[in-house]
């Protein structure tokens, strides 16, 4: 009995997976595989074309004399 139970098991098993997806299934799978890749592609380049693109000066800073503008406000004796 625990053959033919194991057997029918193995049977069933091996019945669903061996059929795949139609092939509507595939064609729509394939179809949303290619409309993420190409939305994830855009996001991509977007964001490279940004980083690529000049954006407004910065005006560069003086850390020596904000370091001492700062240590002379600490250290006034009250």
């Amino acid at each position: 009995m625990k053959k033919i139970f194991l057997l029918a098991i193995v049977a069933i098993t091996l019945s669903h997976t061996s059929c795949g997806p139609a092939a509507e299934d595939r064609a729509t799978m394939h179809s949303n595989a290619k409309r993420i890749g190409d939305s994830i592609a855009n996001l991509i380049k977007t964001s490279m074309d940004e980083a690529a693109a000049p954006g407004p000066v910065a005006q560069p800073v003086n850390t020596a004399a904000a370091t001492s503008t700062a240590a002379t406000q600490t250290n006034t004796p009250k």
